[in-house]
């Protein structure tokens, strides 16, 4: 028995001990064993009821969290995809803008970010134009001002956000641009949002205007100092300063020929740094003054080693630095009086593009020198100039009709009209001449109106509207420097207004309207009722009395209209 294993001692020790004999005795012992021990090992419910109510309430929490993580998950894909879907969107609308837009930080001015219409107005590549410094774009005379301004908006001082600007592309042309500049954060900095368009067509075209109406307001001040002086120092001296306000040069000279018609004597100056080596210069030996009186025609010359002139004029060249060169004889009447020579320091383009306002400025100062030889000659120089400046207000009224898609003759007819109908209310012949001016501009201020608006043949947006109506105050800025012109304002800026109030630019109602305005309303509906238009028929000439007597009151002066349809029936276009 010593040899049994110990757990079977073990055993047969725990069965003596319970006095287990048979197997009954050993189920019994069993079931006792185990209920004890469950008892040791679990609690009674009791005591674990807690514990699962606990886990109940965790578990139901568990699962009300793990519900609102996917709630809130499908509402995150949800946003995140209609975020995505709003980039896209903002994407597609910056990159196909019909505007330039572009981003830039740093006190540099590095562009961060730029849409294809920026490189495309700009003139750059796309894939370089975002890292380059904005002012490597901007004109060298606009670069100081811009950056100055940019600074400014980076600071957060409030200043202008919109104004216009030159541009130079990678080709090396000017570009205008107007712009508008909002400070915004962009990647956690402040940076300049730019949206900007190319208006380089619509500033070329007032530069344009405006240069004609420099040049004609030259040419007016040069016929008042004729008129107003008989000293020649005077006269050429206005011309001369003149001159130089309205054609680019460095110095110029004006030289009068002897009466042998054999020497040239000096009679004025301007812009020269040292004296006139000499104040009188034989034809003899000066071939270059010489070809200019002998053919009466404009001579240039790029390079001062390309042609003749005395020694001492060609070392006063050198010494003043001059590179160019350009004379017009003054011719006036078929007579020859001398030459206007213009001087500059750097090349010339040829030809230059004021050179036929150079060949008239050079005919006015031969007028100038002949009136104070002659007086008696000023009333035909006179008459001459103002059939050049109607010549020119003409050009200009069938140049607009033109580009408005406007028929021919419009403007003149409505200048006849407005003038024989200003007769039969008793106005002054000096008024009829600003009636006459101010008819064939009426409409100068579309010069400032974009083509696209201007030729649109569907309805204008509201927008397009408002800016259309804008054009009475551009006539105004166009006009209102031209001293002779003044006069005339009346109906290219109130030709809108309405009897009751309802037109524009300032809403004038009755006399409070300019007579000339009045006038010319009633004569510019006639005008264009009687005309076809594309999208009607021209109206016959009762169906329009008709109209303008039911409007009588309304719109139009009551006084003119009855006039103006007196006028019509003297005329037989329409009986009582």
């Amino acid at each position: 028995m010593d040899d049994m294993p110990l757990p079977v001692h073990v055993l047969r020790y725990t069965l003596h001990v319970f006095n287990v004999k048979n197997e009954p005795d050993i189920s019994r012992f069993t079931r006792s064993i185990i209920g004890r021990v469950t008892h040791l090992i679990l609690p009674d419910w009791q005591t674990l009821q807690p514990y699962f109510i606990a886990a109940g309430l965790l578990i139901g929490a568990l699962m009300i969290s793990l519900m609102a993580l996917l709630a809130l998950r499908r509402r995150l894909q949800q946003r995140t995809a209609a975020l995505r879907h709003s980039e896209a969107r903002y994407r597609t609308l910056v990159e196909n803008a019909t505007e330039g837009i572009i981003v830039i930080v740093g006190e540099e001015g590095r562009i961060v970010f730029a849409n294809p219409m920026a490189a495309e107005i700009l003139g750059q590549p796309l894939v370089t134009l975002e890292g380059l410094s904005v002012a490597t774009l901007i004109h060298p005379e606009d670069r100081d001002q811009t950056m100055m301004r940019y600074a400014a908006r980076l600071r957060g001082e409030n200043i202008p956000s919109r104004y216009t600007l030159r541009v130079i592309t990678a080709r090396g042309s000017t570009r205008w641009l107007l712009l508008h500049a909002e400070r915004i954060i962009w990647e956690e900095q402040p940076a300049i949002l730019v949206m900007f368009s190319d208006i380089t067509e619509r500033q070329e075209a007032e530069i344009y205007v405006n240069e004609k109406l420099r040049q004609m307001a030259a040419l007016r001040a040069i016929d008042t100092a004729i008129i107003s002086h008989t000293e020649m120092t005077a006269v050429l001296t206005t011309i001369l300063q003149e001159a130089r306000n309205t054609i680019p040069m460095d110095a110029a000279a004006l030289w009068l020929l002897d009466s042998d018609h054999r020497a040239l004597s000096l009679a004025a100056a301007e812009g020269f740094r040292s004296p006139q080596p000499s104040l009188r210069r034989s034809l003899d030996h000066d071939p270059c003054a010489r070809e200019v009186i002998t053919t009466r025609t404009p001579v240039q010359h790029l390079n001062f080693g390309t042609f003749s002139v005395p020694p001492e004029i060609q070392e006063q060249c050198r010494l003043e630095g001059f590179q160019a060169y350009l004379a017009a004889p003054l011719v006036a009447h078929g007579e020859i009086y001398g030459l206007f020579e213009l001087f500059y320091r750097s090349p010339l383009e040829n030809p230059p593009d004021w050179l036929s306002f150079f060949e008239n400025l050079s005919t006015q100062t031969a007028v100038a020198v002949e009136h104070v030889r002659l007086f008696q000659a000023l009333q035909d120089a006179n008459r001459r100039l103002t059939q050049a400046y109607e010549a020119t207000i003409e050009g200009w009224a069938a140049a607009l009709e033109l580009r408005d898609g406007s028929l021919s003759g419009h403007s003149r007819r409505v200048a006849e009209w407005s003038v024989a109908l200003a007769k039969t209310l008793g106005l002054e012949e000096e008024s009829l001449t600003h009636i006459w001016y101010g008819a064939l501009l009426h409409d100068i201020g579309k010069m400032g109106i974009p083509d696209a608006i201007l030729q649109k043949e569907d309805d204008l947006s509201p927008e397009e509207w408002a800016l259309m109506k804008r054009h009475p105050e551009y006539a105004l800025r166009f006009l209102e420097s031209i001293e002779f012109l003044k006069p005339a304002l009346d109906i290219p800026y109130y030709h809108h207004e309405r009897w009751d109030g309802s037109g524009y630019p300032k809403g004038l109602r009755g006399e409070q309207i300019p007579l000339a305005a009045r006038i010319f309303a009633v004569v510019d509906v006639w005008d264009a009722l009687r005309t076809p238009r594309v999208y009607r028929p021209a109206w016959d000439d009762h169906t329009i009395a008709e109209y303008l007597r039911r409007e009588s009151g309304r719109l139009f002066d009551p006084y003119v209209v009855s006039k103006f349809l007196s006028l019509l029936e003297d005329q037989g276009l329409i009986t009582r």
